[in-house]
């Protein structure tokens, strides 16, 4: 996994998209090794120098500073290609420089970046005492405008400067920025203020080396895991939201351009908040013909989910839980066997008020529904053995696009259609369909799901029972009996 996967500047149309939770996006393995003088303008700022003492202060700095030319231009390269990730370097009382970075492992664990930042100063400070280094430089992307603020970019519209963060063994820590502005696609840096024209050209002019490993001391960041007492697996995750799940119910097009869907769910949880509105005027808001809103209100966490009713259950063994730190522990994957025969994760929307039942009991009773995130026509095809695909194969497997999240890609039987639509004035419009998963001759709804899909998100228009689909889906659950 790429350094730092977790902090990404977001492209105009998310900036744009006003939702409950937030929405993060997972990048490619590969570190690419840009090309940096052919995208960046560098635009010199000439010091002004009124006599021989200040110049060589500044000249000081540069000569300091400099040995860390790889590590600020590997910043701009990944700021180019969208990753606005911490990174680091040491140098080594040899004098050789050497880079250290935080390593994404796990694809549903990372480390906030003021987390990282106090790590990296943390370690080398220590370091620095004990003699082990000569000095160290973090970079990070910072707030700076020119007036002294190096605080951590936290938003896109605080993306100011790459702000570099140096101690050497013989002088007192310091920080320097290299500010930029985006002009429509382009980033133009500015130079590191007090430093000349030549120092910066100097600096900036430093070509990265096609296939060097710049980071080779790296920590690799790991989901906590441990087994309980009922013998289940419980994995911590913390980059996990409910963005896809919203954008299933509203449309994904629609729900990334219309904030009002957005609106609707931080308005539907403040009434739900308020003990004086009776529960049949939150219900208005709430409950729909086959959709549920549930919400899960209290002082510590506010929540709210889609819940596709079903009278659809199976029997359960639970073997392992994927719980969510960054929605402080109300969220979760749940994992295990359905029927002592086929693997199963879902989303369950009961989690917060039965987390106690989901770790102690391995076997349960739970209703599983879906909720369809794109659906399109099944087209036959060989097996490996040679076997073609007829009208009855079903199949599913995790998703490739969001294995994580308790979702299927799947090929299904339609056994039933049914028009239905959310919100009080109706306006999301879409089928509930009964999706045969997996074809048992002995059993015929030994996996059915009725599974709910918006119109917006079908790639063709006529359904009909009978007809073989395709698609991906989120799996959703909860204890029942």
């Amino acid at each position: 996994m790429g350094i730092f996967d977790f902090f990404k500047k977001k492209n105009n149309r998310q900036e744009n998209v006003s939702t409950p939770v937030q929405q993060q996006e997972m990048p490619e393995e590969k570190i690419a090794e840009e090309k940096v003088e052919e995208i960046v303008e560098t635009i010199p700022e000439m010091p002004v120098q009124s006599h021989a003492v200040e110049e060589k202060k500044v000249n000081e700095l540069y000569e300091k500073v400099k040995i860390y030319s790889d590590y600020i231009v590997y910043s701009i390269a990944l700021q180019l290609r969208g990753d606005f990730a911490p990174i680091s370097a040491f140098e080594k009382e040899n004098g050789e420089v050497e880079g250290f970075a935080y390593m994404v492992t796990d694809p549903t664990y990372g480390l906030s970046p003021q987390v990282v930042l106090s790590n990296m100063k943390e370690k080398f400070e220590r370091e620095l005492k004990e003699g082990k280094i000569k000095s160290y430089a973090v970079l990070y992307h910072s707030q700076f405008n020119d007036d002294g603020n190096h605080a951590l970019a936290m938003n896109p519209e605080d993306l100011k400067a790459i702000t570099l963060s140096y101690h050497f063994n013989d002088s007192e820590e310091g920080k320097i920025a290299l500010p930029y502005v985006f002009e429509n696609e382009n980033v133009t840096f500015k130079g590191f203020a007090g430093f000349s024209h030549e120092e910066n050209n100097e600096i900036m002019n430093t070509q990265l080396v096609d296939g060097k490993d710049y980071f080779t001391n790296k920590y690799e960041i790991k989901s906590p895991e441990s087994t309980n007492e009922a013998g289940i697996i419980l994995k911590k995750s913390n980059v996990h939201s409910l963005a896809n799940m919203w954008g299933g119910i509203f449309g994904f097009q629609n729900f990334q351009t219309q904030e009002k869907f957005a609106q609707y769910l931080m308005e539907t949880m403040a009434l739900c908040r308020v003990d004086e509105i009776d529960a049949e005027e939150k219900a208005k808001h709430t409950e729909f013909g086959d959709i549920k809103f549930r919400t899960i209100i209290s002082d510590d966490f506010n929540g709210i989910y889609p819940e596709v009713k079903t009278n659809f259950s199976l029997d359960f063994e639970t073997k392992e839980i994927r719980e969510w730190e960054n929605v402080d522990h109300n969220e979760a994957i749940v994992g295990g066997v359905a029927r002592d025969t086929f693997g199963l994760w879902f989303f369950p929307t009961d989690y917060a008020e039965n987390k106690n039942k989901y770790f102690t009991q391995n076997k349960l009773n739970v209703t599983i529904s879906g909720i369809v995130f794109v659906l399109d026509l099944h087209e036959s095809f060989d097996l490996p053995d040679g076997t073609k695909t007829d009208e009855e194969f079903t199949a599913y497997k995790p998703s490739q696009d969001l294995p994580d999240y308790g979702c299927i890609d799947f090929i299904g039987k339609v056994l039933d259609i049914k028009e239905t639509e959310v919100l009080e004035d109706g306006s999301v419009k879409g089928y509930m369909l009964k999706l045969r998963l997996i074809t048992n001759p002995e059993m015929e709804d030994f996996f059915t799901v009725d599974a709910f899909v918006n119109k917006e998100n079908m790639r063709f228009e006529t359904l009909t029972v009978g007809m073989q689909v395709a698609g991906a889906m989120q799996l959703q659950g909860k204890i029942t009996g």
